[in-house]
């Protein structure tokens, strides 16, 4: 797998006003961890950073200080329009060592039971898999064309790259074929039709009420 290597320079200060300066500088705050090691505050280019998350980056080779480590990119935070990286998580990773990530799932195809009355359903848009760093998968795209009528996708059936294990439970359901249910539509009252009769009362009336025949 090619990593994309991008350059970043340490920050000094930390906090909530220091990286809304720092962002209107067009840098992008981070957090590099892991590996036993003390966290460090770094900052990105925006426009590097946010170039190599559109080309679906998962590893990225981080040139720091005159050396270069590799890093997996855990987590991105966006604005409140996901539009734009406002800050991203890294954690330091041994090529040969194998790790857990989520992985994205795009159904292809248009399943059998579609014509036959059905719908399909998606539950899981991505599930955990766990695989060397070096063979992190983008999206899955398993196909969903066979499925008729009141059958499902499961985590079993996924075909994954080799390497690649899901963690998550093989029973899982990923989408499902059901049969589309039309509620069914109230008849409009038909015009001129006559309007229901009163309920007969029975008992008492009251004696502030008028008898049947009675003026008030």
């Amino acid at each position: 797998m090619e990593m994309i290597t991008i350059k970043g320079q340490p920050r000094t200060k930390i906090g909530t006003r220091e990286s809304r300066r720092v962002r209107l500088l067009g840098e992008l705050p981070s957090v590099i961890y892991g590996h036993k090691e003390p966290p460090e505050a770094v900052m990105f280019t925006r426009h590097d950073m946010e170039l190599a998350l559109k080309h679906g980056a998962r590893m990225l080779q981080v040139e720091l200080g005159g050396a270069v480590k590799p890093c997996l990119i855990k987590a991105v935070q966006y604005d409140h329009l996901f539009k734009h990286a406002i800050h991203v998580d890294l954690t330091r990773v041994d090529l040969n060592e194998r790790v857990r990530v989520k992985v994205g799932i795009e159904l292809r195809g248009i399943p059998k039971g579609v014509s036959e009355g059905g719908v399909l359903e998606q539950y899981l848009a991505e599930i955990d898999v766990e695989c060397l760093v070096t063979e992190i998968p983008n999206t899955l795209h398993p196909a969903v064309g066979h499925l008729t009528l009141g059958q499902s996708l499961l985590i079993k059936d996924l075909v994954l790259p080799p390497g690649v294990e899901a963690v998550s439970s093989p029973t899982d359901r990923i989408a499902s074929v059901r049969e589309l249910v039309v509620a069914p539509v109230a008849e409009a009252p038909v015009e001129g039709a006559e309007a229901p009769a009163e309920p007969e009362r029975i008992g008492r009336v009251r004696k502030d009420e008028p008898e049947e025949g009675e003026k008030k």
